[in-house]
C-alpha cells in the first residue's frame, strides 16, 4: 500500500513539474492596422507587432507586461484636400504596455483586454508640393517626435496557442492636451487592427 502511495504521489509530482515546465510565458503578436480618421489625407496601411511576458493567470484573469513597435504609413498622393502634394507621411511608435486580459466565460477562448502603454513616436512627411499655373515646385521634409500614451483595446479568441484578435489603438496624445481632437493632428490617432497572436 505504501508503495503504490508512493507511485501516486511521485507521478503526481513529476506531472505537476512538467506542467509548470511547458507553462507558455510569452505571447507574440502581429497585426494590419487602417486609420479611419485619416482616410481623407490618403491611402493607410500600417502593422503593429507586440511582444508580451505573462505575469499572472487565473482562470479569468491574466496579466502580462511587454513592447510594442507600430508603424504606420499614408500615400497623399490621393490626398482629398488638394491635388498638389506628391508625398507621405509615416509614423513609427515604441511603446511599453501592460496587457489585463478578462475571460468572461468557464472556456479560456473568447477575451477582452485594456493595454495601457506610454513611449515614443516619430512623425514623418516628405514629398513634393507643385503648382504648375503659377510655377510653385518645393519639396519638403518634416520630422516631429514626441512622448506618446494611450490604450489598446482588444478582442480575441483563442485556439490552442494560436489567438485571433480586432485592436483598437488610441492614441491619448493631442486628445487630452488641452481638450483637442481634431482629425487632421498626426498627434491623435485612431487605429482599427485584425492580427494574430502566438503563445511560444
Amino acid at each position: 500500500m505504501k508503495k503504490i502511495l508512493y507511485i501516486v504521489l511521485l507521478s503526481s509530482f513529476f506531472m505537476n513539474a512538467q506542467e509548470h515546465d511547458t507553462t507558455r510565458k510569452w505571447k507574440l503578436e502581429l497585426g494590419y492596422t487602417t486609420d479611419i480618421i485619416n482616410t481623407s489625407f490618403g491611402k493607410h496601411y500600417g502593422f503593429v507587432f507586440k511582444a508580451k511576458r505573462k505575469l499572472l493567470e487565473s482562470k479569468k484573469i491574466t496579466l502580462m507586461v511587454g513592447a510594442a513597435y507600430q508603424n504606420s504609413f499614408i500615400n497623399e498622393d490621393e490626398n482629398m484636400f488638394t491635388g498638389f502634394v506628391d508625398g507621405y507621411t509615416r509614423d513609427l511608435s515604441v511603446v511599453g504596455l501592460v496587457d489585463f486580459s478578462f475571460y468572461p466565460f468557464n472556456k479560456r477562448r473568447f477575451y477582452m483586454s485594456i493595454q495601457p502603454f506610454l513611449g515614443y513616436t516619430n512623425l514623418k512627411s516628405k514629398g513634393s508640393l507643385y503648382i504648375d499655373h503659377i510655377g510653385v515646385y518645393e519639396k519638403y521634409k518634416n520630422s516631429h517626435s514626441y512622448f506618446n500614451y494611450g490604450m489598446i483595446n482588444s478582442l480575441g479568441y483563442t485556439f490552442n496557442r494560436v489567438t485571433i484578435t480586432f485592436d483598437v489603438w488610441s492614441s491619448l496624445k493631442g486628445i487630452l492636451d488641452s481638450g483637442r481632437f481634431r482629425p487632421g493632428d498626426f498627434d491623435s490617432r485612431l487605429f482599427f487592427g485584425i492580427g494574430v497572436g502566438y503563445t511560444l
